[in-house]
């Protein structure tokens, strides 16, 4: 689709010192459902959620879904959990925060009519969502596991580069330009990281599939 191939450019294009959320270069991945839906999944290392851009011919949607079920929780908490979420709806303009599928996930999304879309308010729509997921994990209590779930992603991208035979320089330009750290603290992580493979690959011959760096 049209819009498909317009999302996708602005999303790729860009400059990594950018402020303007659209305007880093994200790395994107195109599915297409059927003749009249396709979906874009929208990647960054800086940001610690995947985002779902749903289109159709006349309109689309973009989602952060992190897979969070709340059908399992106790009444009480559920309750605290979709009261705050009701007020995320109120304080921020655009997204609104929602539930989906059996399992009743939390979700944030912002729907758009595409008949007179621009790229600003794209990006505003985007910029909204990103921040809406950052309230739905304050409210879930999940700030911790969110921070923890960034490192391991992180040391993931690590992983797979170095198997794939990127350099260090190669490697340490990604976590300095791409995931934002400081130099010094990349180098440490990388190095930490490549320890861990080390590890991994002593204590198991034959294999190059590392364990989880933490726990």
């Amino acid at each position: 689709m049209k819009w498909t191939e317009q999302f996708t450019k602005w999303f790729e294009a860009g400059k990594e010192e950018s402020e303007t959320l659209l305007d880093i270069p994200w790395d994107t991945d195109v599915k297409v459902q059927d003749e009249e839906h396709e979906l874009i999944i929208a990647t960054h290392p800086k940001i610690p959620f995947n985002i779902e851009v749903y289109v159709t011919k006349h309109f689309a949607s973009l989602y952060i879904d992190p897979g969070i079920p709340t059908d399992a929780m106790d009444l009480a908490e559920r309750m605290r959990i979709y009261k705050k979420l009701l007020h995320i709806n109120t304080d921020l303009n655009l997204m609104k925060a929602g539930l989906v599928g059996n399992e009743d996930r939390v979700v944030i999304a912002v729907d758009l009519d595409l008949a007179s879309l621009n790229k600003k308010e794209f990006n505003d729509a985007l910029t909204s969502l990103i921040i809406g997921g950052e309230r739905m994990v304050e409210t879930m209590g999940l700030t911790k596991e969110l921070s923890e779930y960034m490192m391991e992603r992180h040391a993931q991208m690590v992983i797979t580069k170095l198997q794939e035979g990127e350099s260090k320089e190669e490697v340490m330009d990604f976590l300095v330009h791409r995931v934002g750290l400081e130099t010094e603290y990349a180098e440490e992580f990388m190095n930490r990281v490549a320890e861990i493979m080390q590890q991994a690959e002593d204590s198991q011959p034959g294999s190059s599939s590392p364990g989880p760096m933490y726990g």
